[in-house]
């Protein structure tokens, strides 16, 4: 699908913010429409992060856990075994340790675990535990968190999974997709909601910590006010002479320089001792509320050695959004864009070892080397049922053992690509003979083998595009993985089936489950159904939308460096796709282990430019065969393949011209 834009238009945004016709006009389709636009879209200032108390239960949370740690009792971090949920888990044990907590942390035993069990709470309960922190899971766990309350134990839960129809009654719930969550911002992986507690844990140990600030603006005789406690503007109000004012000395005014109270206000502050604060603006204010915001921006760029001490954990942050397939847009494309600027540089001593390990290209690393190169080796743990290695590796101070827990993930991850090849043998034929023509493949088998189940679901769905669950079930429970294509929401058709399923979680295009054998095959006819009657609403349809059409004579380094400025790119913010008609295919082979993707090469003025199809070998070569032209849809990316840069073309799809 093709998007459109006038001329003029482009013409008039490149001149305005010296970007070429091209980049500006994909800009512009974007929804990039103006100078202002475009800051906010390139704006990576760690300051730009929201403010952690916009949570409605953060300060309730900070209180909790500090509670804790004056009171020396044990904290207990129970985690998923995803990437997300291993690094959440790392994140706030390594935080809570530096103020000398007592930490206990688990995340689900075997291959198939999903949420804390009444076994962990019983654990917790043993070890003589007062305080349970979820992070990645929990909110889903009603039963379990009912059971913690009845034995004394409060519970945290920090995800940030949909709301289900029982809200479990935790102490406190973080998690920014709560119906009535007052944070600003909806997409945040477990990973950036631990950020946000870390950060706000941080501001809880500052001077000014909930402490009152009141801006106070003139106009004539009245005197206009805001209330404002940890970066928050909680109120505004309005007064004129009185006996009475709503200002007290526990509270410190906020005053322009430049602006003069009505001497009324200002004998009764001298009276009462009111403490006084003074800001020279640059920019007049013109009301309250341009004043209060002024205030809080200056309040919030103020907490540098807090915005630093964020920093040591956004790189664990960021791997943990990218490897959830979070959107890269609004705060998320701040998280990821430090992040990746600090993995090289990481305090984190797992990371600093891990990466040794791990075949990075040497060059700033983008969102899609995180995907490619260091989530399926930290996942694997998980997936082979040994999620705790994961936790330990990250949380570990030694070198010997950092080193020991790095080489068994590369070891776990070689084991779980050859059970993924051996369990997709077995399954590709089923799908095959029974499946095929379905809307969305929901296969059911005894014969494959758990921790795999998201792989094969991803691989089904690629090559069948679809998509696709795989469930593997032991004769009583089936423990199932499905993963969408585009833009199909599969959480919103779990929700649909929530009936038949034990537990669920996941997002839009990844979800995990348990369920009844015995629901299976309804649950089956009923994800079809609601699928072929409401297609539209779930996204079914994948289209690819194409930026910009292209000769290949104009694809070039230089083009690639522009197209730099849409990094980090994902879910969310895809990076550029481009269109190329009637081009002759050189050279087409299968390549890889299994001979599924494709190469070959197409002709430009100065010699020739390598195309990629990943997974794209048994379509392509049955349309290259013709030797006919073809119209191609790619991306482009560089290679560097021992110590040599070349252009790459990723295709996306290709038909006969």
């Amino acid at each position: 699908m093709f998007r459109e834009i006038e001329e003029e238009k482009t013409g008039s945004f490149s001149r305005k913010v010296g970007l070429s016709a091209f980049v500006s006009k994909i800009l512009i389709l974007r929804g990039i429409e103006t100078e202002n636009d475009l800051y906010h879209f390139l704006n990576d200032d760690i300051y730009e992060l929201n403010n952690p108390f916009f949570f409605a239960q953060m300060d309730k949370s900070v209180q909790r856990v500090k509670r804790a740690l004056y009171e020396d009792e044990k904290i207990f971090i129970f985690g998923d075994r995803d990437v997300d949920g291993v690094l959440s888990t790392a994140m706030l044990h390594n935080m809570l340790i530096l103020f000398d907590a007592k930490i206990l942390y688990k995340v689900p035993e075997g291959e198939y675990g999903y949420g804390i069990e009444f076994k962990d709470i019983d654990f917790a309960k043993e070890k003589g535990v007062k305080l349970i922190i979820t992070v990645d899971t929990g909110i889903s766990s009603s039963a379990e968190i009912e059971y913690t309350k009845s034995l004394g134990i409060d519970t945290i839960v920090i995800d940030h999974h949909v709301q289900p129809s029982q809200i479990p009654e935790a102490y406190s719930i973080l998690n920014p997709k709560m119906q009535n969550e007052t944070y600003p911002y909806t997409f945040l992986s477990a990973g950036g909601v631990v950020l946000k507690f870390i950060h706000a844990f941080i501001l809880s140990h500052t001077k000014n910590f909930n402490r009152t600030f009141i801006p106070l603006f003139a106009e004539g005789e009245t005197v206009k006010g805001a209330k404002v406690r940890n970066g928050i503007i909680e109120e505004f109000f309005e007064f004129e002479e009185s006996i009475h004012y709503p200002i007290d000395n526990s509270h410190t005014v906020v005053l322009d320089s430049k602006k003069k109270l009505p001497r009324y206000i200002t004998s009764w502050f001298k009276d009462h001792r009111i403490g006084q604060l003074s800001l020279l603006c640059k920019t007049p204010c013109n009301s309250i509320e341009e004043f209060a915001r002024l205030f809080v921006r200056l309040y919030l760029r103020k907490q540098k050695k807090c915005i630093e001490f964020v920093r040591s954990f956004i790189d664990l942050a960021a791997i943990s959004t990218v490897s959830d397939i979070m959107p890269l847009t609004g705060e998320n494309r701040i998280i990821v864009k430090e992040g990746l600027k600090r993995i090289r540089k990481t305090t984190n001593l797992g990371l600093d070892v891990l990466l040794g390990y791990c075949t990075l290209p040497d060059r700033a690393l983008t969102a899609k080397d995180v995907a490619w190169n260091l989530s399926p080796i930290i996942n694997s743990a998980g997936r082979m049922g040994n999620a705790q290695v994961a936790v330990d590796l990250f949380t570990t101070d030694d070198v010997q053992k950092a080193n020991f827990f790095s080489k068994t993930l590369i070891e776990l991850n070689e084991k779980r690509k050859e059970k993924g090849e051996k369990n997709f043998s077995i399954i590709k034929p089923i799908v095959e003979e029974k499946y095929y023509n379905d809307r969305i493949i929901v296969l059911s088998t005894d014969k494959a083998e758990h921790g795999v189940t998201g792989i094969l679901a991803s691989k089904i769905a690629r090559i069948f595009v679809k998509p696709a669950i795989i469930i593997v079930n032991d004769g009583k429970l089936g423990i199932g993985s499905g993963r969408g294509r585009g833009n199909f929401d599969l959480v919103g058709l779990m929700t649909r089936c929530e009936d038949l399923l034990v537990k669920y979680g996941g997002h839009k295009s990844a979800i995990g489950f348990t369920i009844d054998i015995t629901n299976i095959e309804t649950f089956r006819k009923r994800v079809n159904e609601i699928v072929r009657d409401e297609m539209d609403e779930f996204g079914y349809e994948e289209t690819l939308e194409i930026d910009e059409e292209i000769e290949p004579d104009l694809i070039d380094f230089k083009l690639l460096q522009e197209l730099s400025i849409f990094e980090p790119t994902g879910v969310g913010n895809a990076g550029p796709l481009f269109f190329t008609r009637q081009v002759m295919a050189i050279d087409p082979n299968p390549i890889g282990k299994e001979k599924n993707h494709l190469k070959f090469y197409i002709p430009k003025n100065d010699g020739l430019l390598t195309v990629i199809g990943w997974g794209l070998a048994e379509k392509g070569l049955r349309i290259l065969q013709k030797g006919l032209p073809v119209d191609i849809v790619f991306s482009l990316e560089d290679n560097l393949y021992r110590g040599e840069r070349t252009l790459q073309l990723v295709l996306q799809d290709l038909r006969q011209s």
